[in-house]
């Protein structure tokens, strides 16, 4: 089965019609823009209908394209826009149990909103036809493609369909699924949603399909396909003969897109236990008497580590502790028992005392050591590669072949009679094999794993090369792994692998030397300066960028469904209290505090859940100490400070969650040991403001984390000096507010947003008249002159949040350093309330707002201490109380009345409305909008 549709598009207003190419479905899927009127963006309705019911062949409609196409990969919004994806150009890659497989070589984007890009798309198509390599590159012409990134990272040729058979699933689970009453021939059944990298694209007309479709209109559609599923990875094919017989050998590796990303841009684990540049390889063979499955995996190390900045050498940051990694690194191994059963671990990383991968490798066995109950279903062993191959060569690798016997017995090997069908054996374990980033090391050595489990099948079952066919063999076997690295390695770090000339060749040879070499320069160019586009690209298909707020596509069903189940929380989530305590402190480049154990210690809360602590003035804001101080050493002196401090206190035992710097700016963010569980989701992100956005004097540092459920962002600032420069202080919050972004999430979307820092907002009174009132205590007007406080009442910065009674406290700037007495200097500096922690979000109450008597710095330390309510969701009631709702507005068709819909065109013959589906969006305002996918389940027709 090859191109499967047809696209048709109307003007005035906007239709695009795609149907079946050929009989295999009736199904046609229909999209129509609508103008809702009051200067508020065209929106655009969607519809399963037959295409028999279509007037096609009059004036209104006009072919898109003069060819036909492979289905779609789902929709993706970019601003007030909002596009269908196409995949218009494939080539047949390999024929897979019956099934043909297609590696996508092109994919356009057409507006349904608009025929502004209708063009453009085909000037791009010509782009990429004519060889543009570099994520950077654009086109020369007066319009963009708002999608020209995705373009290209789709069209790349990594990207791979099949319309019959499921690429996401082994041979053996699709066995084993069928075997327990599962579909053989249905992909959109029972995906694995790691391995489906376009799930977000057709999220909405999954549900539709899913939610709408009786089981006969689902597989009419599915006979159609108009729904194209798309692994990233790998997949090759080659021909051989053993013994006379002939055999197919076939590779599929299977990028997973949990936590995907560009090499320097996505390292380690994140809390869910999904690490990056995690494949699952599948090497397959087949003849006319069996069907031979092994899989084996890669992943990066599943600790908390990155690297960040201009990287010319491998320098590693562990950005969380052993303790703090632990629950991730136990997530991650879980998952891997429940999908594999055993483990065994093939550490390649280097041991060389003091080194990065040292010290990544010592936090990988320590976490494993840390799971004494899981020791049963994991072993691990280490063997330093480049040590081995620069000291012995290549031929050594045998070594690592023979400490891995064992295991490669043990976990055997998938094995079908082709014949009958049965299952001969099953695979019990896996090998997962890591280097640095699990692509030119590990592809060498999975290489020879895949061969010794080969060779172990062929001697159990008496199979014997001829001379000839040996050496075929070697050829088209190396060829073929050597094609997957090569491929891996492109996707994760932008070049061919490294030592694929070996793996091709099974030497080394001086040319193969000299094209490593010129790859590493490559991957240093592309990593440090394309691979945040391709990123961005990366992070609109998996959906993980924050939308526009204009949703153009909204369903009334789907919203009067999350109305319901927000005023049902109540049903399948619970509570869950914890206490926080967030300080910050200007230290004026002191690189030593006193009294910390005062500033960080409450009555009201004697061990808190959470700690989070802003540090501003690492180092004195002079030219000399900008350039020169080495402030990366500051923050880790810091943080072990802050650790030793909180863990010297009677019973407490706490654990680095994460520390970021912007040069003078630092936060650190702790967790009680106890409760290290509770937090999940991690991001980090920074804004300078100083000199307009260019230097990091001054600016903010956000972290987004999750406790629990519930989503909150830790700000810490240092805004503009100044006792005039009110505007310029309001600038800079709103240049932070917006310019912090985390990954799916804007600052605004979290639960709760905590804002702590030296905001420098002075006190609207002369220094001598500021003194005189502190030193009779009359702190209540002064409070009312506060700069900060009438901005926030004035909405011009800080809108909607909350703060403790600065009365509580004198206020905390500017003293002279070692004394309790404020500015004596020339300037003689007002007294004010820079240090500040404010907050907004609900089921927040504040215990404590509190200074601390440091006399170290100019500033006094400043803590507050918050009991916050978290919530905990019930996955599997939440997923019963959305099914009851559903299917009780289904049932009644109690939702919100649809937009009026465009009239069809006559039809050819009477249309069947128990088989024609339509979806229109509400123009419901108090809807909110839809945050996981542009295009809920739809609406039917059929009453």
């Amino acid at each position: 089965m090859g191109e499967i549709g047809i696209i048709f598009v109307q003007t005035n207003p906007r239709s695009l019609v795609m149907r079946p190419a050929v009989n295999l479905s009736k199904t046609a899927l229909v999209f129509e823009a609508i103008d809702p009127g009051g200067g508020r963006p065209i929106r655009s309705t969607a519809r399963f209908q037959p295409s028999d019911t279509i007037d096609l062949s009059g004036q209104d409609y006009s072919l898109l394209l003069q060819r036909p196409v492979y289905g779609t990969i789902g929709l993706v919004q970019v601003g007030n826009d909002l596009f269908i994806g196409v995949v218009t150009e494939a080539v047949k890659i390999a024929e897979l149990e019956g099934a043909p497989v297609y590696r996508i070589q092109r994919v356009d984007f057409y507006s349904l909103i608009s025929d502004r890009y209708d063009t453009t798309v085909a000037e791009a198509s010509d782009t990429l036809k004519a060889g543009a390599t570099s994520y950077l590159e654009e086109p020369s012409g007066p319009i963009i493609h708002p999608c020209q990134a995705l373009i290209k990272i789709i069209s790349t040729g990594s990207f791979y369909f099949s319309p019959t058979l499921d690429l996401t699933r082994t041979a053996q689970r699709r066995v084993l699924d069928v075997q327990q009453g599962g579909s053989a021939l249905n992909i959109f059944d029972n995906p694995d949603g790691h391995f489906v990298w376009n799930k977000h694209l057709l999220s909405g007309l999954l549900q539709i399909r899913d939610q709408e479709l009786a089981a006969s209109e689902r597989d009419d559609l599915d006979r159609g396909g108009l729904l194209v599923l798309a692994i990233q990875g790998y997949v090759g094919q080659v021909n051989f003969t053993i013994g006379g017989q002939p055999c197919r050998m076939a590779l599929v590796s299977r990028l997973s897109c949990k936590r995907a990303g560009t090499r320097l841009l996505s390292r380690g684990v994140n809390d869910d236990g999904h690490v990056s540049n995690f494949v699952e390889t599948e090497f397959l063979l087949y003849n006319k008497f069996f069907t031979f499955s092994f899989i084996q995996i890669r992943g990066s190390v599943p600790v908390f580590w990155e690297q960040t900045g201009i990287q010319m050498t491998h320098k590693v940051t562990i950005s969380r502790g052993a303790e703090s990694s632990a629950p991730a690194t136990r997530k991650h191994f879980e998952e891997l028992i429940a999908r594999y059963s055993k483990v065994h671990v093939a550490n390649l990383l280097g041991q060389k005392d003091g080194s990065s991968e040292q010290i990544l490798s010592d936090l990988f066995r320590q976490g494993i050591q840390k799971m004494p109950d899981l020791s049963e279903n994991i072993t691990y062993t280490e063997f330093d590669f480049h040590a081995v191959v620069k000291r012995d060569g290549y031929e050594k690798l045998s070594e690592l072949v023979d400490m891995m016997r064992k295991p490669l017995e043990n976990s055997s090997y998938f094995l079908a009679d082709s014949q009958s069908g049965s299952v001969v054996f099953s695979q019990q374990g896996v090998v997962r094999t890591n280097c640095l980033d699990c692509l030119d090391r590990t592809n060498v050595v999975q290489t020879r794993l895949a061969r010794q489990a080969l060779d172990t099948q062929f001697a159990q079952f008496d199979q014997h090369f001829s001379v000839a066919e040996e050496e075929n063999f070697g050829f088209v076997f190396n060829g073929l792994w050597a094609d997957n690295g090569d491929w891996l390695s492109k996707i994760y770090a932008g070049t061919g692998a490294l030592k694929s000339s070996y793996t091709r060749k099974g030497k080394s040879t001086m040319l193969g030397l000299l094209d490593d070499a010129a790859k590493s320069v490559n991957r240093f160019y592309i990593n440090n300066f394309q691979d945040k586009t391709r990123q961005e690209a990366i992070d609109l298909l998996l959906g993980k960028l924050a939308i526009s707020e204009n949703v153009l596509l909204r369903n009334p069903l789907h919203e009067a469904v999350t109305k319901e189940m927000r005023s049902r929380l109540s049903e399948y989530s619970s509570a869950e209290e914890i206490t926080m305590l967030v300080g910050t402190w200007n230290v004026n480049g002191k690189t030593k505090g006193d009294c910390m154990e005062q500033w960080l210690s409450s009555r009201v809360a004697e061990s808190p859940h959470l700690i989070a602590v802003g540090i501003q003035e690492l180092i004195e804001l002079t030219a000399g100490q900008y350039i020169s101080a080495d402030t990366n050493r500051l923050r880790l002196d810091w943080e072990a400070t802050l650790i030793r401090v909180l863990n010297d206190k009677p019973g407490a035992s706490y654990v680095l969650v994460r520390s970021l710097h912007l040069v003078a700016l630092g936060v650190f963010v702790f967790v009680r040991s106890d409760s290290v569980h509770m937090i999940r989701n991690v991001e980090s992100s920074v804004k300078k403001t100083g000199l307009g956005g260019m230097a990091a004097n001054k600016g903010g540092i956000g972290i987004s984390l999750s406790v629990n459920d519930t989503s909150i962002a830790l700000v810490t600032a240092h805004l503009a000096a100044g006792q005039s420069n009110v505007e310029e202080r309001n600038r800079d919050y709103w240049t932070i507010h917006e310019g912090l972004a985390f990954r799916g999430r804007r600052l605004a979307e979290h639960d709760m947003i905590f804002w702590f820092g030296d905001f420098n907002y002075r006190i609207n009174l002369p220094g001598e008249d500021v003194r005189t009132r502190v030193a009779r205590g009359d702190l209540a007007s002064l409070a009312q002159l506060d700069q900060l406080t009438s901005q926030r009442t004035a909405s011009a910065a800080f809108d909607g949040f909350s703060e403790g009674d600065l009365t509580q406290f004198q206020p905390t700037y500017k003293y002279d350093n070692g004394t309790t007495i404020y500015d004596t200097s020339d300037k003689a500096r007002a007294p004010a309330w820079t240090d500040r922690v404010l907050y907004r979000g609900r089921r927040i109450a504040l215990k404590e707002y509190a200074r601390a008597e440091a006399l170290i710095s100019d500033h006094r330390p400043v803590r507050a201490v918050f009991d916050i309510s978290t919530v905990i969701i019930d996955r599997d009631a939440k997923d019963a109380v959305q099914k009851q709702i559903y299917g009780e507005k289904m049932r009644d068709r109690n939702v919100p009345p649809p937009l009026p819909s465009r009239v069809q065109a006559p039809a050819k013959v009477a249309a069947d409305t128990s088989s024609a589906l339509l979806i229109d969006f509400s123009d419901d305002n108090e809807a909110p909008p839809l945050q996981s996918g542009f295009l809920g389940p739809g609406l039917s027709s059929r009453e």
